[in-house]
């Protein structure tokens, strides 16, 4: 199983379960038409101002009717919020008519009932709840059953921090059954919570490197964030004492989630491979976070209504933080906690909409937000743990015995790997130092990892373009893939971590099925890339171990390859001639030579062009040796410009220069050293040298059997002579 079917798996379980929970909204819509109406007003007085300042006009400016079952408000203090309700009761049903109000951190609500105005039931969001009804989402207030027909209602609200308020008047039952459905959705998502954070210690027994107590963290201080943003958190004895503190408990605890949520989002994203620039700004804004919230849960000076800014700025900054984290991790299986991750940002907004009284007040309007991060919570726990358990079960399938650990396989392969490295480097010919430590690198990985086929790409890799495929009959089938999907190689060749992908592409016999592709980028500069490609079925994915051991591998064939590249270099240079940029005459007359063999050996034509500069006579006159290398530098230029590819030129000594012809027969090396004259003749000359230069130009051809490079030279350079005698400026052979 891929990372594409994890995510697609994760997306539909947390798409049914989703779906699942929507279900009690019908039951919601049923509950809403049997509900008396009601009018709302609210007006703002002083504390200490009494009912009766408000009915005789003592308290100013008086009710402000409301048009909707609530209205965003912001509780100051040292004042205090009016609500008028006026009603239609009906009889009273079994267990009476409840006033029902959303939770939201007021220090004290009072209903009160006109006439007489006294007090017939009060709540408060920082006291312990019943026993029996835990986790309530409402603050129920009973109402006097003798209560019918037209009615006026008063409720005080006090308290210091803003949010939205959201009424209800219905009977007992409709009340009990509302409260039941809270009390299970609650539990869901609390359940979620410390359900992660307690299998988050069993992962970490598993693998302490999995950053599962990051995530555990997270998950236990989402729970509190939640327990602190509904009321819930004084149902737990040890958090009880706090209440003393007011709205600066509920504030702070809400604020505590979002720090640990960023440190365990640098965990789950990969943050250290796919991004390390990333990884000190991560660390420091969770803890900053972190210590804000307790700074905010224990300075109790700290005003409720700047903390609860605070807190929902910090889960906004958080937020983005852990979006551009997943965003920036190249594994397909980032996608269901992002999209979950953006459903709680689009929730919070619904839950601000409802406030503002856009949406209805629905319970997934209310919290749905909560549930949606519980699932982030949980993703950012599950999936890394599926995809270990997946490539376990993988191993365990294909292995025939039990598999050393990565750190045995690594340490054997690599000396395998070196031992074949010096071998091959040690005894190839310089114009295979750059081929060897590639091909090395394929043979080496063929015993240690099983595989359909493998290969290494890299393209502009010292000026050449490298396709090295292993076993040679699939060159074909990833020359098609280079031609159809070179633009994906090359951008995850420039990632920094190896990936594993599955892909399909149209081979030379036609479609293929889809197969399951590692791609270990080789540091190759701009504007070049390279990777090595190891292909397999598409139902067997790479293990980290081995993903490990591709990298360990491709690590030290591209070191051995700079290193052969470096060898070739320096021995260039000490080959070059420094006044001509070409090769001197002791290396191009050892490499005759050896061309010569190739010639015979192979029965392929070879001719050798002596090439004489007719005015280098008259310039070493007058100018000495200085004048005579002024002469030979621009024709050496434009000779190194014009050879043909795989062509060899060199000094052939003092007065001009040796070009070693390969594959060409006597009459094709006559053509082109024509064309090279005639190059020559037209080239611009710097009057300080010449008025003009041209060349004389001796053409030879090796014989099927030619074993002498001396004589061959000797025979060019006679027809160059004959040239230059006859006037210069032509070709003799």
């Amino acid at each position: 199983m891929t990372s594409l079917h994890i995510m697609r798996a994760a997306i539909s379980v947390v798409g049914g379960l989703l779906l699942a929970l929507m279900l009690p909204l019908a039951a919601r819509a049923a509950e809403l038409a049997v509900q008396p109406a009601f009018e709302l007003a609210v007006m703002e007085t002083p504390q200490g101002t009494t009912l009766d300042d408000i009915l005789t006009g003592r308290a100013q400016p008086g009710f402000t009717p409301v048009l909707t079952p609530g209205f965003p408000f912001q509780a100051r203090e040292g004042q205090v919020l009016w609500v008028r309700v006026r009603t239609e009761l009906p009889p009273a049903p079994p267990g009476g008519w409840r006033v029902g109000i959303v939770r939201v951190p007021l220090d004290h609500i009072r209903l009160r009932v006109q006439p007489p105005g006294a007090v017939v039931s009060r709540a408060s969001f920082f006291v312990t709840g019943k026993d029996s009804t835990p986790w309530p989402a409402t603050f129920e207030l009973k109402l006097p059953p003798e209560l019918q027909g037209r009615t006026t209602l008063y409720l005080e609200l006090e308290g210091k921090v803003r949010g939205g308020f959201h009424l209800r008047l219905r009977d007992a039952a409709s009340a009990d059954g509302g409260e039941a459905r809270a009390r299970g959705f609650f539990r869901l998502v609390y359940g979620l919570f410390l359900l992660v954070a307690a299998l988050s210690v069993i992962r970490y027994v598993e693998d302490n490197r999995s950053g599962a107590l990051a995530v555990g963290a997270a998950a236990l201080c989402s729970w509190l964030a939640c327990l602190g943003f509904n009321g819930h958190v004084y149902s737990l004895p040890e958090v009880a004492l706090l209440s003393g503190l007011g709205a600066t408990v509920p504030q702070a605890l809400l604020l505590l989630g979002a720090g640990p949520l960023v440190l365990a989002t640098r965990y789950y994203s990969g943050l250290a491979k796919s991004a390390p620039g990333m990884v000190p700004w991560a660390r420091a804004l969770g803890w900053a976070l972190l210590l804000l919230a307790v700074f905010g849960l224990f300075a109790s000076s700290t005003p409720p209504a700047l903390l609860q800014a605070l807190a929902w700025l910090g889960y906004g900054i958080a937020g983005v933080a852990c979006l551009l984290m997943l965003l920036v991790d190249s594994r397909s299986y980032r996608w269901a906690p992002l999209l979950t991750l953006l459903a709680t940002a689009a929730a919070v907004v619904v839950r601000v909409l409802t406030d503002l009284q856009v949406l209805p007040a629905s319970l997934y309007n209310l919290y749905g937000w909560q549930l949606l991060l519980a699932i982030t919570v949980t993703l950012y726990l599950a999936l890394p743990w599926i995809r270990a358990r997946l490539q376990q079960w993988a191993i365990r399938k294909r292995a025939e015995k039990p598999e050393p650990s990565a750190t045995e396989k690594i340490a054997a392969a690599r000396e395998r790997l070196m031992e074949s490295l010096q071998s091959g480097l040690k005894n190839a010919a310089d114009g295979d130092l750059k081929w060897i430590a590639f091909r090395r690198l394929l043979d080496g990985l063929k015993s240690v990892l099983p595989q359909s086929s493998a290969a290494v790409v890299a393209m502009h890799f010292h000026g050449e373009d490298l396709l090295q495929v292993e076993p040679p009959d699939a060159e074909d089938r990833y020359r098609e893939l280079l031609s159809q999907r070179a633009t994906l190689l090359k951008n995850l060749s420039r990632l920094r971590a190896p990936q594993q992908i599955g892909i399909d592409f149209d081979g030379p016999q036609g479609p293929l099925d889809q197969v399951q592709l590692a791609i270990i980028p080789l540091p190759v500069g701009r504007p070049g890339w390279g990777a090595l490609l190891v292909e397999r079925s598409a139902d067997v994915t790479y293990s980290d171990a081995e993903l490990a051991l591709c990298t360990e591998f491709a690590a030290m064939a591209i070191v051995a390859g700079e290193e052969a590249a470096n060898v070739v270099s320096a021995q260039r240079a000490a080959d070059t001639d420094a006044a001509t940029g070409v090769l001197r005459a002791e290396p191009l007359r050892a490499a005759l030579a050896r061309h010569i063999d190739h010639s015979r050996q192979k029965q392929v034509p070879m001719s050798l062009l002596y090439v004489l500069v007719d005015q280098l006579p008259g310039l070493r006159e007058t100018g000495g040796e200085v004048g005579a290398t002024a002469g030979l530098r621009p024709v050496a230029e434009l000779l190194r410009e014009e050879v043909d590819y795989g062509d060899l030129i060199g000094r052939s000594g003092p007065d001009g220069f040796l070009l070693v012809a390969n594959g060409k027969r006597l009459i094709e090396a006559r053509d082109y050293a024509e064309r090279l004259r005639a190059a020559v003749a037209r080239m611009p000359v710097d009057a300080r040298i010449a008025a003009s230069l041209t060349v004389s130009i001796g053409v030879a051809q090796a014989g099927p059997a030619e074993r002498d490079a001396a004589a061959l030279v000797e025979r060019a350079l006679k027809a160059a002579q004959i040239a230059s005698k006859n006037g210069g400026n032509q070709i003799f052979s």
